[in-house]
């Protein structure tokens, strides 16, 4: 009897890492696994329905909170060696691990070192939608996002994805321009060759400094992955400017299918739905004029610049 037991305890061991790599072929952004079931299908990933800090969120310039403490944010500035990678869910850069370390953001913010890991592409169909992140209810047509785990704190990004102050991500929205950022059609050529669901690439000497706005203002609020499981262990900061693409560069985005074989479902609209910000600060360090005699900062004084806004 105890060894009928025991082999059928052993069976469902084996059988347990098949089951999670399950959960994660399964969820997509529409239909019956997409965002609104997230968290109803697997116990694991709950706080996609019951988090009450989930991300992204639609930021409202007229709510935005100075904050004079907030420092300037710093990247590394160091080309990298990744793989490219269609998940079927995304387009993915991994940097590899003799670099992760050695591409940290700091400063913001950021109490810690984090270190970047990962970076992500969400797009849509139409030009006026594929950002995760809203503007004053606006979508932009894509969003680049750089994910840093906290290596002063955790040994791993596994680790630190359920732990405190464990990721922080910083977000590009892009705008459409005739002429893209040259440099950016490096990762749009990589990903070129990656049709179909699974396929990876090599991508060498790829310059994060040279893709990324030079600003050093940025709005930040505390909320979580836009993946299963939805951890809420995210610091997000959205630049206060955007990236040039061109529509070009997007295309050959947009060509890429989610699935294995011609016919496949195209990689699109790949992002979650904007969730409800349940009152939580977002924070800037884009300066404002004061009033005369009040020592109190004005907390509605942004607005959208029409130059940024997607058309």
């Amino acid at each position: 009897m105890f060894s009928h037991i025991l082999c059928a305890l052993l069976c469902m061991l084996q059988d347990l890492p098949v089951v999670r790599s399950m959960w994660d072929e399964w969820w997509t952004y529409d239909g019956i696994s997409g965002p609104s079931r997230w968290g109803s299908y697997n116990t694991e990933w709950e706080l996609c329905d019951k988090g009450r800090f989930q991300s992204p969120i639609d930021i409202n310039p007229a709510s935005i909170v100075f904050d004079p403490n907030l420092q300037s944010l710093n990247i590394t500035n160091e080309k990298i060696d990744g793989v490219v990678m269609n998940t079927g869910h995304d387009i993915r850069v991994s940097l590899n691990k003799s670099h992760g370390h050695r591409i940290n953001i700091t400063g913001g913010p950021l109490s810690y070192k984090y270190s970047v890991f990962q970076i992500k592409l969400h797009l849509g169909t139409a030009d006026d939608k594929g950002s995760e992140h809203k503007v004053a209810g606006k979508s932009f047509p894509a969003e680049i996002q750089l994910l840093a785990y906290n290596s002063e704190l955790y040994a791993n990004v596994t680790h630190a994805k359920k732990s405190p102050y464990g990721i922080a991500v910083v977000a590009v929205l892009a705008v459409l321009k005739d002429l893209g950022n040259q440099h950016f059609s490096a990762l749009v050529r990589a990903a070129g060759k990656l049709n179909s669901k699974g396929l990876s690439t090599d991508l060498y000497k790829f310059s994060l400094s040279e893709i990324l706005p030079t600003t050093m203002t940025y709005m930040t609020y505390e909320g979580s992955l836009t993946q299963p499981g939805c951890q809420e262990t995210v610091t997000w900061v959205i630049l206060n400017r955007p990236m040039y693409i061109s529509s070009y560069q997007l295309e050959k985005l947009r060509e890429l299918t989610r699935g294995n074989g011609i016919g496949d479902p195209l990689m699109e609209n790949n992002f979650r739905p904007v969730q409800p910000d349940n009152r939580r600060l977002v924070r800037t360090n884009i300066p404002i004029k004061e009033e005369p005699d009040c020592t109190i900062k004005k907390t509605t004084s942004y607005i959208v610049n029409d130059k940024l806004k997607p058309s």
